[in-house]
């Protein structure tokens, strides 16, 4: 196959693809992060990316040995240029983070993160925040591989250990949502006002309705797990110009956030389960799952399950996966919201844009929410199925295709499809570079770029990629992103 026989391939399935995500599904939370948080990598990874790092990708990928690398040959007057094989690799601290919103331009969502000039919003702050987010909102996704450690053998196939935390939220508002988060009881729905017997001012409306009429179509989510697992993959079928690998990975969950509030065609679904290390006030509300203090400890465990098969042709190779299969058990400060009449409210709304500081303003006693305790709770993991393919041209070039599909809704999940294509250029043994195009996952289009450095050769490798360049020109609906990996060897 020719590279430009490839390269229309891949245009052709991406826009047959793209075509299908004109009319895009509701939006949810997402875990874009999860899906692209390894260094070295820009528009593909599916089919490409090995050793711990396939893990939550394609764990068949830990059955593909490295080899070794021939960057140029030797001649009568110069030395070749080579690389050995390294079946160990180890990496500490390596992630990415990404945030885009389509209700802050750019310089909003950067001043979200660095708190550098919002600190506490004024009336009219208030006001004009419910106005940016009305039938919008905000993203967010954050994956850190704390450790990863994997070999990979011609014998007996690669295994790979690994300990992550992963983050995740969407806050979205519909218009009457957006006011009563950031105006509070000065929401123009409270008409009158009264004082409390120990002197607090509560709004309160003359023609009450329920949380269930009045927020259709809000969610407000925020899941955190830590994640041990352990992968497998192996060579299944071997012969002249064809291979075959599968892999399994199983992942052992601990849970220390889970916020799903939503109202979905009427129905008010809300439940929380926070670590005490968040300090939520839950007022009067009692459970038996109450756990007192404030330390960091989990508040439910679980599993999840990855699968996935690579089949290679010559110089094409082609991938398939379903990650995160799995249910979370929350048994720690469990606590259900029920649907009843908005009245009676004593919070004047979000003081800022800090998610997580203001978040915990949703719960407690006199605020938006009525909760009961409850002894437990389960979720489902955000499974996805991941496609891919790869074709590499010569040692400088690697082109490729990506597209994650979410499987369920739960908190966390993918909002809808992300598809991409993309190109590595290696100009150097030392420096790979990438980029591509994609679209999808509430983010519109983007265009992803990373660079990678590979030093020492090959043992040590550091690097820094971003989900999307486009930002840096434009100030609508931005994506804030970064992934950073410094300590990765090869051995």
């Amino acid at each position: 196959m020719t590279l430009h026989r490839f390269t229309f391939l891949l245009l052709v399935s991406v826009t047959i693809i793209l075509s299908g995500l004109a009319n895009p599904a509701p939006i949810r939370a997402q875990t874009e992060a999860a899906d692209f948080s390894r260094i070295g990598c820009a528009g593909f990874l599916t089919s490409t990316v090995s050793d711990y790092q396939c893990v939550g990708i394609n764990p068949a990928n830990l059955g593909v040995v490295p080899q070794p690398e021939t960057f140029k040959m030797s001649d009568p007057l110069t030395y070749g240029i080579f690389r050995k094989k390294r079946n160990w690799s180890f990496g500490l601290i390596e992630g990415g983070v990404s945030l885009h919103s389509d209700a802050l331009n750019r310089s909003g969502v950067l001043d979200m993160l660095t708190q550098t000039s919002s600190g506490t919003f004024s009336d009219s702050d208030k006001v004009q925040a419910a106005r940016n987010f009305a039938n919008r909102g905000i993203r967010f996704s954050a994956e850190l591989i704390t450790l990863g450690a994997a070999y990979q053998s011609n014998s007996w196939g690669g295994l790979a250990v690994t300990v992550r935390e992963r983050i995740s939220g969407t806050f979205r508002f519909n218009t009457e949502a957006a006011q009563l988060v950031f105006e509070g009881r000065n929401f123009s729905y409270f008409d009158s006002v009264g004082v409390t017997y120990n002197g607090d001012t509560v709004g309160y409306s003359t023609n009450p309705r329920y949380f269930s009429d009045l927020f259709n179509g809000t969610q407000l989510s925020l899941v955190w797990y830590r994640e041990l697992g352990l992968s497998y993959g192996v060579e299944l079928v071997h012969l002249s110009q064809l291979s075959i690998y599968a892999g399994i990975g199983a992942k052992y969950l601990l849970g220390y956030a889970l916020m799903d509030a939503r109202v979905v065609n009427g129905n008010l679904h809300a439940q929380s389960a926070l670590s005490p290390v968040f300090g939520v006030n839950y007022g009067k509300a009692s459970s038996n799952s109450l756990i007192p203090g404030n330390e960091f400890i989990p508040v439910g465990t679980g599993y999840s399950v990855d699968i996935g098969i690579t089949m290679r042709y010559k110089n094409i190779a082609w991938s398939a996966s379903v990650v995160d299969v799995g249910m979370m058990v929350w048994d720690g400060n469990v606590f259900m919201a029920q649907d009843t009449i908005l009245n009676g409210l004593i919070s004047t709304g979000f003081s800022s844009y800090n998610i997580f500081q203001e978040a915990p303003k949703i719960t407690g006693d006199g605020n938006y929410f009525k909760w009961v305790g409850a002894a437990s709770t389960k979720s489902t993991i955000p499974a996805r199925v991941r496609i891919g393919t790869s074709y590499t041209h010569n040692v400088h070039w690697t082109f490729g295709f990506d597209a994650v599909f979410p499987v369920t809704d739960a908190a966390g999940s993918l909002g809808e499809p992300i598809v991409s294509i993309g190109a590595d250029w290696r100009p150097t043994v030392w420096l790979k570079c990438g980029t591509g195009f994609g679209a999808g996952g509430n983010m519109g289009s983007f265009i992803p770029a990373s660079v990678l450095f590979s030093v020492f050769d090959g043992m040590w490798e550091l690097g820094i990629a971003s989900r999307d360049l486009i930002t840096l020109i434009t100030t609508n609906r931005p994506i804030i992103s970064m992934v950073v990996g410094a300590v990765r060897l090869r051995l």
